[in-house]
């Protein structure tokens, strides 16, 4: 009997254990596509995207500008 009672006790700290972690990595979850969400909003306005990111830079000059430059010229 007194292992039975041991038994369920085990389980029940178990249970108690893995709902709490399982709340955790929800809210964890939660705010990590908060966060995904608020950096690409970031991202949207161009002069904190230079700062944020290198790419840009690497990049070389844009599509349209270079569209524009042959029009004048040809």
């Amino acid at each position: 009997m007194n292992k039975h009672s041991d038994a369920r006790r085990v389980e029940r700290v178990y249970c108690m254990i893995s709902k709490w972690l399982e709340r955790r990595a929800l809210q964890f979850i939660g705010v990590l596509l908060i966060l995904v969400v608020l950096y690409q909003l970031l991202l949207l306005i161009p002069d904190l995207k230079k700062i944020m990111t290198t790419i840009d830079r690497l990049e070389g000059t844009p599509v349209h500008m270079q569209s524009n430059s042959k029009d004048r010229i040809g």
